[in-house]
């Protein structure tokens, strides 16, 4: 019985302080642990890094598809182009699904949710956002790939990822590669111990304030696939099914059981790190949906001249002291610019707020209660197309003001804080002070923007965040709390 549900537990019993004896060596590999450190700590700090690769991964691959595109595409090659960019899109809407379902494993732990995307321990890290170009395809193929696959372009995926990442000065044979598939397989071997991982460290009670595929998950499946005389999945050949080869697959799963927990994990990365040569009837893994763009790439961009991509910059940003780059090659400094990035860095943080807030709220199931958490996650499926139509607009808009060729860019930049506060009526003002800094920022581009699309989008918005400080100061008002903003 779980000690949340009134099972008496030895406090002992809960977290138990047993050397990994046999596993050490097979799981010290993707992060060290620390002396001071239980099974269970561990077990958790494993399951942050997963959530912060899931993440990172995400948002470099939306970077990617947002600088695919652009006049200079050829016009007999764009549909190639726009292949590859909801190519990568569906992906990164498969890549929110392994981050909800990592929340939802961290969550059944009794830890609390992890969404942040830096502090990787590896020696070289893989995640910067950068345009679309071969040498970052061979790092996501090389990311993605199972560790024993063995296919012809591995060598050549590995050289090209390896000189890629040593762009800045590095010895390329220094440079030590990860497969993400490492740390899951790390996490699976711990969890399906029960000597370091006892029944006691789960919180089945917490089903309830999971993400589900149902919340998120709903609109983004295959279409259903015909059966064959023999009542097989029919194999995918007829241009008509091999288009969802592309589509998104959302998988989010809750989980009540160890079992359960497993099954979800090894889901996750079968989906993300699946063979080549998937069984008859089994949708394309990450792995095998990026190297058919590798393939694609090698046959078709050999010898062309011009870019399948705007000219984005390297992990833009919208502070000048914040890159560890050359701050004049990725620094937005372009005021119209700042001012839209700046946006996008609002709409990312609210996003992820608001986030947060679904697993602080549990589900309602009694007719006619007012349903909070459903209007969460509206609010966050609102801000993925804001997040999309400011990510369009970036990449037309100039980095700098000096005539320079290069475009700005969705700078994602991380969050200060991505924790919730204690209190639940502080977790609304914090809804509240977001959205009014939001509102400043679109006051001044309506100052500056002449383009008609932009400042209708822009009052939009307003009218939109208008409506959302309304609701949530309804709520602080049912809440007995004085209204703060």
């Amino acid at each position: 019985m779980s000690p949340r549900a009134g099972g008496a537990v030895k406090p002992a019993d809960l977290h138990q302080r047993k050397n990994l004896s046999s596993l050490a060596d097979e799981i010290d590999r993707s992060l060290p642990k620390r002396r001071d450190m239980s099974c269970h700590d561990y077990l958790i700090a494993l399951l942050h890094l997963g959530s912060s690769l899931e993440h990172a991964l995400m948002v470099q691959y939306l970077y990617s598809a947002y600088s695919l595109g652009g006049d200079q595409v050829p016009e007999e090659h764009r549909p190639m182009i726009r292949r590859w960019r909801e190519t990568i899109l569906a992906v990164a809407r498969e890549e929110m699904g392994h981050l909800l379902t990592v929340q939802n494993v961290l969550t059944f732990l009794g830890a609390g949710l992890s969404l942040t995307r830096e502090n990787f321990p590896w020696e070289i890290e893989w995640f910067n956002l950068e345009p679309f170009s071969l040498g970052a395809l061979a790092c996501y193929v090389y990311a993605e790939m199972p560790e024993n696959e063995d296919f012809p372009e591995k060598k050549l995926i590995e050289k090209l990822a390896r000189e890629h990442l040593a762009e800045n000065g590095r010895n390329p044979a220094e440079i030590k590669l990860h497969p993400v598939g490492e740390v899951y397989d790390d996490i699976m071997k711990l969890l399906n111990d029960p000597e370091l991982i006892p029944d006691t460290a789960f919180q089945e009670e917490t089903y309830v304030l999971q993400a589900s595929w149902d919340d998120w998950g709903r609109g983004y499946k295959p279409d259903p696939r015909p059966l064959d005389p023999e009542g097989n999945l029919e194999e995918i050949s007829k241009p008509a099914y091999k288009a969802e080869q592309f589509r998104s697959h959302v998988m989010i799963e809750r989980v009540a059981t160890r079992t359960e927990a497993l099954a979800a994990l090894k889901a996750l990365s079968i989906q993300g790190e699946g063979p080549l040569a998937p069984a008859k009837g089994e949708e394309w893994s990450h792995f095998k949906r990026f190297m058919a763009i590798f393939t694609e790439y090698q046959e078709e961009m050999k010898g062309q001249k011009w870019s399948p991509t705007f000219p984005l910059p390297t992990n833009p940003h919208t502070e000048e002291k914040s890159c560890g780059l050359d701050p004049d090659s990725c620094c937005i400094t372009s005021s119209k610019s700042r001012n839209w990035a700046i946006l996008f860095n609002l709409r990312y943080r609210m996003l992820l707020t608001f986030l947060m807030h679904t697993f602080q709220v549990a589900r309602v199931t009694r007719p006619g209660e007012p349903n909070i958490r459903g209007m969460l996650m509206h609010k966050v499926f609102a801000e993925m197309y804001n997040l999309k139509t400011i990510a369009g607009i970036l990449v037309q808009l100039p980095l700098r003001d000096d005539g320079s060729p290069l475009r700005a860019g969705p700078p994602f930049e991380p969050p200060y804080n991505l924790r919730l506060p204690a209190a639940d009526v502080d977790c609304w003002c914090l809804h509240l002070d977001i959205l009014g800094t939001a509102s400043g920022i679109c006051k001044k581009i309506l100052e500056s923007d002449s383009r008609h699309e932009d400042r209708t989008y822009i009052e939009t918005l307003i009218d939109l965040d208008a409506q959302t400080k309304d609701w949530v100061n309804q709520i602080l008002a049912g809440m007995n709390s004085t209204e703060r903003y």
